[in-house]
């Protein structure tokens, strides 16, 4: 059995899988939740978070790994990551120095598609789009089989596409108007605190169904952009299966059918045609899954 080790790391807690590579069985799994969230507390505890799930796989030398990373990445380097406010970390070197081996770092969308395609629930599919929401919101594309990174590597950040002409709610990133500042989980529940709402993003939609009527504004918003976003990228990418993900996501059926409706009744028929929409197969491990697999086949 040939192993291998990817992270997810959220803006809440860090995700750590060791992986059978050929079939993308999980032999291990550790998660834990961000005590600091500064670049040094993070790389020590990353270290610590990945030594002790390869002891638990049984691995007596190191695994290939990857750690899949929100945000904006520039090799190695998190240039921006809006839900765990970094900028400018060079993650790689510090891990690499940290563990004293080196560490591919990639943008956790990415790895997650790659982990869908390769061993969840697009495998064997050539063309896909993969949306996750969670704390913020990402998306991958994967064209003839492959990772389409973009000219300057950032291709698939949906949750920066203005969905305000002018103004409108202010992003991480330092923008207004963009999807993740009505849909990004932290987002999301800066919004429903502003309201009056307690809870987490996770948590709106069952507020929002169960009579709550501010819930219900701000859900209504948040699922209309969200859901007409995606159809018109299926528009654009013309793919053959949608991969939906992350924590909102996962947790917000009626935010996926919202989807789903979208994609069926905003999108041009020829794009949408033999298309198939699917929820992640690996859930939460998603990202780390396609980290493990990218780091081991030095993507």
């Amino acid at each position: 059995m040939s192993l291998a080790l990817g992270v997810d790391l959220g803006s809440a807690n860090m995700r750590a899988v060791v992986i059978d590579r050929s079939t993308g069985r999980v032999v291990a799994s550790m998660h834990q939740e961000h005590g600091d969230r500064s670049p040094a507390a993070v790389v020590t505890a990353l270290a610590q978070l990945m030594n002790k799930v390869s002891k638990q796989a049984g691995a007596n030398t190191p695994l290939p790994s990857a750690i899949g990373a929100a945000g904006t990445l520039h090799g190695s380097e998190i240039v921006l990551s809006p839900t765990l406010g970094w900028r400018d970390v060079p993650l790689g070197d510090l891990l690499g120095r940290e563990l004293g081996r080196p560490v591919k770092i990639v943008n956790d969308t990415h790895a997650a598609a790659w982990g869908e395609l390769k061993v969840g629930a697009a495998r064997g599919e050539s063309f896909t789009y993969t949306v996750l929401v969670g704390a913020g919101i990402g998306s991958a594309i994967v064209t003839r089989g492959e990772l389409m990174p973009g000219a300057s590597g950032v291709a698939g950040e949906l949750g920066h596409i203005k969905v305000v002409a002018e103004g409108g709610r202010p992003c991480g990133c330092g923008q207004k108007g963009c999807l993740e500042a009505y849909a990004g989980g932290t987002n999301l529940e800066a919004w429903m605190k502003e309201a009056g709402l307690k809870g987490t993003a996770s948590e709106l939609e069952e507020q929002a169904h169960g009579g709550n009527a501010e819930a219900k504004k701000i859900w209504d918003v948040a699922s209309s952009a969200l859901a007409l976003a995606i159809a018109n990228v299926v528009t654009v990418l013309n793919p053959g299966f949608v991969v939906l993900g992350g924590g909102v996501m996962t947790h917000s059926p009626r935010l996926v059918q919202r989807v789903c409706d979208a994609i069926g009744e905003r999108t041009l028929a020829a794009s949408r045609s033999g298309l198939k929409v699917a929820l992640a197969a690996h859930g939460d491990d998603s990202g780390a899954v396609g980290a493990a697999l990218l780091g081991a086949e030095g993507y």
